[in-house]
């Protein structure tokens, strides 16, 4: 099985929809059991995904109402075999947590092929989650070919 983990601050937003939006992609796949997909956060208290960010995945057909936020932690980033993160100062915040990091810490963008940061919908209106969502389902789907081929090797 294919572990990976994103990675933000609270994951109440964007490491949730993250998750449940490849989730999502996988299943229809047909890949589902083949890649396990979980989120942590760097700040997390034990918090429900945002309420924009539950009706936003609700509109998209997903469902992250039972999400329940957690701290990061050494296991669970040895564990994964592809960690990405939401911005760069994430990816730069995990990069003195462990060793061997090396090849599977990456920013979602940059596994993707650009350099932008996933904008942070937090505290934001139903619209910018959307929109938050939309940028993270485009730099999926840009990283969908890489997951699969990472996934296949294992």
């Amino acid at each position: 099985m294919f572990k990976i983990l994103f990675v933000c601050t609270g994951n109440t937003c964007r490491s949730p929809m993250a998750a449940a939006l490849l989730a999502d992609m996988a299943e229809k796949a047909g890949m589902a059991g083949r890649i396990s997909i979980a989120s942590a956060g760097l700040a997390a208290g034990r918090q429900p995904a945002s309420a924009q960010a539950r009706s936003v995945m609700r509109q998209a057909g997903l469902n992250v109402d039972n999400h329940c936020s957690r701290q990061l932690t050494l296991p669970l980033l040895t564990a994964a075999d592809l960690i990405l993160t939401m911005t760069a100062a994430h990816k730069q915040a995990l990069t003195g947590m462990a060793a061997g990091l090396e090849g599977k810490l990456y920013t979602l963008a940059e596994f993707a092929g650009e350099t932008r940061d996933v904008s942070d919908p937090f505290g934001g209106s139903e619209a910018v989650y959307r929109e938050c969502a939309g940028q993270i389902r485009q730099l999926l789907t840009q990283a969908w070919v890489k997951i699969v081929g990472l996934a296949g090797k294992n």
